[in-house]
């Protein structure tokens, strides 16, 4: 019997996909993937904020639950921030941090976003750029920027590495999370459905549950400007373009910065 992988049709959904795929196939798992159709896909003139979280997962949970899949692939910072769905399994984390994917030989002074928690960290870091709203798949983003509507675009590292992202017309420079915190469980794959449990990766499962915990308390998630991010040390926070930081030490930690970003 083969594990039916749902994932959207997308080129970054579709290589996040097959990485479950084959980290079943190295437990002796067979797996195929069923493309499913989102909201979010169907509706791209509508800014994220506005389309609301699970956009892009509500669909493939409704899959699941149908029994028309076994495993539903989520970019787990896309999922509703409430408890009720903390319940999934990761793969092994990629790169957490944000990218500043700059047209070669232009000064970033237009700087492309769809996040409230990017704009405000670019609008710290460059005052003087003007921070304009662009939406789409990566492959869209980065035609747009290459025809000259951008100077930049600030996009996922784990996105542009999972997509095997290298083109000498653009320079690429990774945010530090003391320079914009990542949206919590950014980079993290989230599997839905016992079959996750086959690869779950217990470090990426803490973080985001610590993550997902500070995003709660922060009161909204990238879409509201809140970042969150725990590098198995240091957990950092980020709420109306502030940022700060701590070592994790328990539920007390996450109350502490929540309360200093009030």
């Amino acid at each position: 019997m083969k594990i039916r992988i749902g994932t959207r049709a997308s080129a970054l959904a579709m290589a996040q996909a097959r990485l479950a795929a084959q980290a079943l196939r190295q437990k002796g798992v067979e797996a195929e993937l069923v493309l499913i159709s989102t909201r979010g896909d169907e509706d791209a003139a509508s800014p994220l904020a506005a389309l609301g979280r699970g956009a892009f997962t509500s669909a493939l949970s409704r899959a699941l639950a149908a029994g028309e899949i076994d495993l539903a692939v989520h970019s787990a910072k896309d999922l509703p921030e409430g408890e009720a769905y903390d319940g999934f399994y990761c793969l092994p984390r990629g790169d957490a941090r944000d990218a500043l994917v700059s047209a070669a030989g232009r000064e970033p002074v237009r700087i492309g976003t769809s996040s409230l928690r990017r704009a405000q960290a670019v609008a710290r870091l460059f005052p003087a750029a003007q921070v304009l709203p662009v939406r789409g798949n990566i492959d869209t983003r980065l035609a747009k920027l290459f025809a000259g509507g951008y100077d930049a675009l600030v996009l996922a590292a784990a996105g542009l590495s999972r997509l095997g992202f290298a083109d000498a017309r653009a320079a690429v420079a990774f945010l530090s999370p003391a320079q914009c915190v990542p949206a919590a469980c950014q980079g993290i794959l989230a599997l839905e459905g016992e079959a996750g449990a086959l690869v779950d990766d217990a470090a990426a499962r803490r973080a985001a549950d610590i993550e997902r915990a500070m995003q709660r308390a922060l009161g909204g998630g990238c879409t509201g400007g809140a970042g969150a991010y725990f590098d198995g040390n240091t957990l950092f926070a980020q709420k109306g373009g502030r940022i700060r930081s701590l070592r994790y030490e328990g539920a007390g930690s996450i109350a502490r910065l929540a309360e200093e970003l009030q």
